[in-house]
């Protein structure tokens, strides 16, 4: 079956970490395949009512000029799966080039997928290029953090290089249902950029799934657990494939706060 197919087979790049998890007999999720390469590792499968989660942790310090890093995860049918990192991800001072993350999310009938990692922090000069791409099957549901801040080690205001950073939703046959991509100059939106004035920290959540009436309940739930929050937005996606929140904060401690509100009110609206 296709979601048993490595990437190699399928003819894309060989990622560093490459993880599926699948429903077996009785019901429980398990790691079916796990590939992990440098710099990643992956914790011990934990288990509670909500499925599987996995802890990736990262022993490279961070992203560097010129590094590119590839992640791959995968649910098959039935599963139920949450993956997260174990602290957020530094992003390196850069003196010409730039690193690139990408991350390949895929749940098929019946699956829950949540990619939910800490936000990546952009040290001065950083420039960074994010590439999220989900394919998502018929009755399946994927959430998907995607979060970044500032930070200068020297005390100092010295801005970021620059932050690339696109999520692209296909169905099963690959057609694009929707896109969110945003450009940010740290020369020019110092720290992060906003409407009126800087925020140090920006993160979106999607919440995706084919049925229309659940991603409208989850829209409003988005919505009445961003609405304390010093500017955000939520609301339906195009192509009829859920919805999504985007929060910007004066740092990240209130960026997660926000976030962790944000996801508990989607699971609390979408079904066990």
């Amino acid at each position: 079956m296709r979601h048993e197919a490595p990437p190699a087979a399928l003819g894309l790049s060989r990622p560093q970490l490459d993880l599926c998890f699948s429903r077996g007999p009785f019901g429980a999720t398990y790691l079916s395949r796990q590939r992990a390469g440098y710099p990643f590792h992956v914790g011990r499968l934990l288990t509670d009512e909500d499925g599987a989660r996995v802890i990736v942790q990262s022993s490279s310090g961070g992203l560097f000029e010129d590094g590119d890093v590839h992640q791959h995860l995968v649910a098959a049918p039935g599963a139920r799966a949450r993956v997260e990192t174990a602290a957020a991800t530094i992003v390196h001072t850069m003196t010409r080039g730039q690193a690139i993350t990408r991350v390949s999310l895929e749940a098929h009938d019946g699956a829950r997928l949540d990619w939910l990692p800490h936000p990546s922090i952009l040290f001065p000069g950083a420039r960074l290029a994010s590439h999220i791409d989900v394919s998502l099957h018929p009755g399946a549901r994927i959430l998907v953090a995607d979060c970044y801040t500032t930070h200068d080690p020297g005390g100092g205001a010295r801005p970021f290089g620059s932050l690339d950073a696109a999520v692209s939703v296909r169905n099963a046959t690959g057609r694009l249902l929707a896109r969110d991509r945003f450009f940010l100059d740290g020369a020019s939106n110092r720290p992060l950029g906003g409407v009126r004035q800087a925020f140090a920290a920006h993160g979106g959540l999607m919440v995706l799934t084919l049925d229309k009436t659940e991603a409208a309940a989850v829209a409003a739930a988005l919505e009445r657990a961003t609405e304390d929050a010093f500017y955000a937005g939520a609301g339906l996606l195009p192509g009829h494939c859920g919805a999504f929140a985007r929060i910007l904060a004066t740092d990240s401690q209130s960026l997660r706060a926000t976030l962790a509100r944000a996801i508990d009110a989607a699971r609390h609206v979408m079904p066990a």
